[in-house]
């Protein structure tokens, strides 16, 4: 009897005590020798250069987006521990892209178009900022947070800020960027598949030149590969 008294306090104690660990992904560029392609040795970013025009791609790890926004108002980290898991899990797969044109008249990225595949032929779509741009697709931020529950006046102005920081911080449909303009947002995708090794971010139909009547002339589709580390980390080696 006092040994199975002794087995249930051990489990109760382990249920209250936080086991300290995150889940950790790092995405590295794969080399590559496609034309205008390069990595900067500076942040491991990706770019893709074509006449003076800069695309520059990022993936941002949760601990840089930690930093971005410390608070529980960061729409893009759990901040928990997941007692079924052991750890805090990752929430999303976030890429910073950065355009830069000093050269084409206008050329614009369709973030909808682009889509995440790993190595083993699995398909991630990115997220939409809410239903109505989303048109019918569950990925978008605005079903993401409410279907989690939002039962207080807190809990819904817990989600207005999440909200407001997604509307200022992912790459938005409809944004052409003109000669001498750039622009920069985070495009969005569900957490890499356990078993992949190696992904791709592909870009399609971006756009360098329009034709008559704003109808793009010129498109191209952009790829850029990424090696996969992930794993569960203690959180003592996590810098916050």
């Amino acid at each position: 009897m006092k040994k199975v008294w002794w087995l249930w306090l051990s489990l109760s104690l382990s249920c209250l005590t936080p086991i300290r660990s995150v889940y950790r992904v790092h995405l590295t560029p794969l080399s590559s020798h496609s034309r205008g392609y390069k990595v900067d040795p500076v942040d491991s970013s990706w770019v893709f250069t074509k006449e003076g025009l800069q695309v520059r791609v990022k993936h941002v790890p949760d601990e840089e987006l930690r930093r971005e926004v410390p608070g529980p108002e960061n729409p893009f980290v759990e901040r928990g521990v997941d007692f079924r898991l052991g750890y805090v899990p990752t929430r999303f797969t976030v890429f910073q892209v950065t355009v830069v044109n000093p050269t084409f008249d206008k050329v614009q990225l369709y973030p909808e178009r682009a889509f995440l595949v790993t190595d083993r032929g699995q398909v991630l779509r990115p997220y939409a900022l809410n239903r109505q741009e989303a048109m019918g697709d569950p990925r978008n931020f605005e079903t993401y947070f409410l279907s989690r529950g939002v039962r207080s006046g807190n809990d819904y102005k817990l989600f207005l800020e999440r909200m407001g920081v997604v509307r200022a911080s992912i790459y938005h449909k409809d944004s052409p960027i003109f000669k001498g303009k750039s622009y920069t947002g985070k495009i969005v995708f569900d957490p890499i598949p356990r078993d992949a090794e190696e992904v791709r971010l592909v870009i399609r139909d971006f756009v360098l030149e329009f034709g008559i009547y704003d109808i793009p002339k010129t498109l191209i589709t952009l790829e850029f590969p990424f090696s996969v580390e992930q794993g569960v980390v203690r959180l003592r080696e996590e810098r916050r």
